[in-house]
């Protein structure tokens, strides 16, 4: 008897995509990934919410032009994929449609994070001839709840609907080579001690036709501000443990040595809606402490990162994802008490 084949999902743009897929050895160009963030402007109001979208000022945001620029010098240093993740909802920037345009006739695989509320027809079809891979943020299929994650102004049965256009707009596009099979749909749950028994209703939902994702809360952004909202849970403690060899996340990849590793963290490049570096796609309270697109080359930049980003991976002790571990707020604060980068 012959073992059944196991088939991997993945998803377009991700870490595994490019090694196993395209046969691309990652960390061999100055940068594989870049990160964008929009404006913190965003419909929803959620409890999770890695920022501070629904109460920080918008100041001196990059002009398109700065960031079409931006996403060349990416190309030119070796960027792969560029992912715009937040810190808004990026369907609410008005040069969005450009931006992803740009970004594919580059030959660069663009990635989008949506709550899927705005997510129209016209949108849709726009994100897939332009060769997208959209991630939905999904936590629950209940109405009541996901008003309760989302805020009074979400409204579920909406975002299924352009969910639901969504996927039969991408299913055609699903492919297999190899032991994968490459999907340009995502549905990203962040699993909390609200709803981390709702993980198999939301895997049923994505069927064969969406990937299915999740990593475990990250208490950064407002998200601080609704700790007892979260509370604890045993089990879901022992997800967050364990999350990154029960639960694949698509980001998860490998240092040199090994170690697991948030690809975009690790290979990427992140830059804040006003131009600044950040040290990691979330770690907004470190912003400020590497530099401006404005002020310095990319590539110093990159060097900058390359420099406290070595000294995390090398000197503390977490998971995969560091904004996600006890150990980022200690060095957090290390890094605000020394000069440790002008060095």
């Amino acid at each position: 008897m012959t073992k059944k084949q196991v088939i991997n999902k993945i998803a377009k743009g991700m870490s595994t995509y490019f090694t196993e897929v395209e046969k691309i050895k990652l960390g061999e160009s100055e940068i594989d990934f870049l990160l964008l963030n929009t404006p913190p402007i965003c419909n929803y109001r959620c409890k999770k919410c890695f920022t501070w979208a629904k109460s920080r000022k918008i100041e001196n945001p990059l002009k398109l032009s700065e960031i079409l620029k931006l996403i060349k010098e990416a190309k030119e240093l070796g960027a792969k994929n560029i992912s715009i993740l937040g810190e808004g909802e990026p369907l609410l920037h008005k040069d969005i449609k450009k931006i992803v345009a740009y970004i594919d006739k580059l030959g660069i695989v663009p990635m989008l994070a949506t709550n899927a509320s705005l997510l129209n027809k016209s949108m849709v079809d726009f994100l897939y001839k332009h060769n997208a891979t959209i991630g939905f943020s999904l936590d629950t299929l209940d109405p009541k709840e996901y008003r309760d994650f989302c805020g009074d102004e979400s409204d579920l049965n909406k975002v299924l609907d352009n969910i639901n256009y969504a996927r039969k707009v991408f299913k055609d596009d699903i492919y297999q080579k190899g032991n994968y099979k490459v999907y340009r749909l995502v549905i990203h749950m962040t699993v909390t001690p609200q709803n981390f028994k709702n993980m198999s209703k939301i895997q049923e939902f994505c069927g064969e036709d969406i990937l299915f994702d999740s990593q475990p809360l990250a208490i950064v952004g407002d998200a601080k501000k609704n700790t007892k909202f979260f509370g604890k849970a045993n089990t879901y403690e022992e997800y967050q443990k364990n999350s990154p060899t029960r639960y694949r996340p698509m980001v998860l990849s490998e240092t040199e040595k090994g170690k697991n590793i948030c690809c975009l963290f690790y290979y990427g490049l992140a830059i804040n809606y006003n131009g600044e570096i950040m040290f990691d796609t979330h770690a907004i309270d470190m912003v400020g402490y590497i530099g401006n697109i404005r002020d310095y080359p990319l590539k110093d930049l990159l060097a900058r990162l390359k420099k406290i980003r070595k000294l995390f991976v090398d000197n503390y002790e977490f998971n995969y994802c560091p904004v996600r571990d006890k150990s980022y707020k200690e060095f957090v604060k290390f890094i605000k008490d020394s000069d440790i980068i002008s060095k």
